[in-house]
């Protein structure tokens, strides 16, 4: 295959991939309160409360992918949802089934997912760059609500990866042509 006919099939690939589906990643900081069974280390001691609240911070990342780059409402259900791959590394949201939806409007993602449970929910909104995760694991034992923000991971750009296509392609034409000499 000559280069001209690689380029334009790695060009395609590319189209093709970006006119189907849409990667989104973010990173997670938030902040706020959970408990701990019991009454220890509660001053006053609150026995009318199941368990003292304690001040605390957690980060996370998180990833989704929507089947279409574009606007729309997307599902999450379990593996059998429109959104693929939704991951975020908060309590044990990242072992469950998970159930919620993802809106993207103006290429900005907001939604909320809650494990199968209803233990655990998180909710974020990309346009306010806001995330919020609420815990409750039943009586006497850790609950937790926190709010913070969402920022963005870097992606490489999509001309950064066609460059380094190129570079390979250049690379390997290279070698081609010296072991034809050879």
């Amino acid at each position: 295959m000559n280069s001209r006919r690689l380029l334009a099939a790695v060009a395609l690939l590319a189209g093709c991939a970006a006119a189907h589906a849409e990667h989104f990643q973010f990173t997670v900081s938030l902040s706020g309160t959970y408990s701990m069974g019991g009454t220890d280390g509660c001053v006053p001691p609150d026995f009318d409360q199941p368990a003292c609240p304690h001040p605390g911070a957690l980060s996370a990342q998180m990833s989704f992918d929507t089947p279409v780059s574009g606007d729309g409402s997307f599902l999450i259900v379990d593996n059998f949802g429109d959104i693929t791959d939704f991951k975020v590394d908060l309590g044990f949201l990242d072992n469950e089934s998970l159930f919620g939806d993802v809106n993207v409007v103006d290429g900005r993602p907001s939604g909320s997912v809650q494990a199968a449970d209803q233990s655990e929910t998180f909710t974020f909104d990309w346009a306010a760059r806001t995330a919020s995760f609420v815990y409750d694991y039943g009586d006497h034992n850790p609950n937790g609500k926190f709010a913070g923000t969402l920022s963005a991971v870097p992606e490489p750009s999509l001309a950064l990866l066609m460059l380094a296509g190129l570079a390979g392609v250049a690379a390997t034409r290279r070698r081609k042509t010296a072991a034809d000499q050879a």
